[in-house]
């Protein structure tokens, strides 16, 4: 072997053993890494790297291929889906699947990431275990429910300013998030700092980094949209009731409102369910989900008692509050009063990463379930939506 190449392999030896230690020591200061890189940027739709725990449901292949109903989406509501990335659309009244939009390669059976659309039914399992006496109130402090945080600041957060975001853990930077675009943006952070709380809570779990975590007086009831805040629900909820968030989503939610199977991702192999992200479910699943807690349950077993049903709504909410755009309890509430369109009045919604974002509109027996990669305009959907779907509807877009 001649002196270059000696030097050559000598020089590509240190390259290596250099890139191992570098790895050694990252695995040492952030042992979640691994586990992150492993499992990279969550799938935006099923299959998907990591591990997934299922939530059984109900067989619904009659009803999902069922075409007897649709009506075309108008050149407006074609429009906003093109522009926005639209993976899919569909709308649900009275009972029946009224309006679908698919892009190519996706159908009625593709299963969607719900991003943080799935805190919204964490929130309705807060209250569901309020009705059930599994949580003293709203007003509980966490400690009640976790006593290994008692006489931490943490513990006197209240379960009411975990649901609103206004915890005062402060976990994710909001002026990192602002900056970003969204000041809502979740996952993201997790990628752009593989160092960070949001990496090590998305690779190992809340146990990890629970015992960090504290509350500022002064930010409580200060808006602050932290996914920790779900994290923590999601413990909490398992605790007071003893078995897993998926058994809880299965049985109180799930498959009493006839959605199909779905995937729920954990942290790890044997880990609990990440509570603030990642459902692999249909969008007619999440139709079904979403009326189930509009209609509060079924016809002979409410879901909720009436009281706790119309603040998960908002139904009490003042006109400006709507008006503005109010956050409730891990679910949004908005208003419909543009002059001159057919479809009127208060609206609920839950809202994930990208724009994903179901519709609630129980005064009008209509759910709107969208998936996508960016945002789609609000309001203008549920207008154009309806006037697709409705007589009124059409004929007020004639009438222009």
């Amino acid at each position: 072997m001649n002196k270059r190449v000696m030097q050559t392999a000598k020089f590509v030896g240190m390259g290596l053993l250099g890139i191992l230690l570098a790895g050694l020591a990252a695995a040492a200061y952030a042992p979640h890494l691994p586990a992150l890189l492993a499992e990279g940027y969550p799938s935006v739709t099923w299959p998907a790297r990591g591990h997934h725990v299922l939530v059984s449901g109900s067989d619904l292949s009659e009803l999902s291929n069922s075409n007897n109903h649709l009506r075309p989406a108008n050149a407006r509501l074609r429009q906003l889906f093109s522009e926005s990335g639209g993976r899919a659309l569909l709308a649900y009244h009275k009972g029946r699947v009224a309006l679908e939009l698919s892009k190519a390669g996706t159908d009625i059976e593709t299963k969607f990431n719900s991003f943080s659309l799935v805190k919204s039914l964490i929130g309705a399992l807060v209250l569901k275990a309020i009705d059930e006496g599994k949580i003293a109130s709203l007003d509980a402090s966490l400690s009640t429910a976790l006593p290994e945080l008692h006489g931490r600041s943490i513990g006197a957060v209240t379960i009411r300013q975990l649901l609103e975001m206004g915890s005062g853990i402060l976990f994710e930077s909001d002026a990192l998030k602002s900056a970003s675009g969204f000041a809502e943006k979740d996952l993201e952070g997790a990628i752009a700092n593989p160092f960070g709380p949001m990496a090590q809570l998305h690779a190992r779990g809340l146990g990890e980094i629970l015992g960090q975590l504290a509350s500022k007086l002064q930010d409580r009831d200060r808006f602050s949209y932290q996914n920790v805040n779900t994290a923590i629900l999601g413990a909490v909820l398992e605790k007071v009731y003893g078995v897993s968030l998926a058994k809880l989503l299965e049985d109180k939610i799930w498959r009493l409102s006839g959605a199909g199977p779905a995937h729920w991702r954990r942290h790890g192999a044997k880990g609990p369910v990440s509570a603030y992200c990642c459902l692999y479910a249909r969008a007619i699943d999440w139709a079904l989900a979403a009326r189930f807690i509009a209609n509060n349950g079924q016809a002979n077993a409410e879901f909720l008692s009436p009281r706790l049903w119309r603040m998960l709504l908002g139904h009490d909410l003042a006109q400006q509050a709507l008006s503005a755009g109010h956050y409730g309890l891990h679910v949004r509430h908005d208003v419909l009063d543009r002059p001159g369109e057919p479809l009127q009045g208060r609206f609920t919604y839950f809202l994930g990463q990208g724009g994903q974002t179901v519709y609630l509109m129980p005064a009008r027996d209509l759910i709107v379930v969208r998936f996508g990669e960016r945002a789609q305009l609000l309001h203008s959907t549920l207008y154009s939506v309806w006037k697709s779907i409705t007589t009124d509807g059409r004929q007020a877009m004639l009438a222009r």
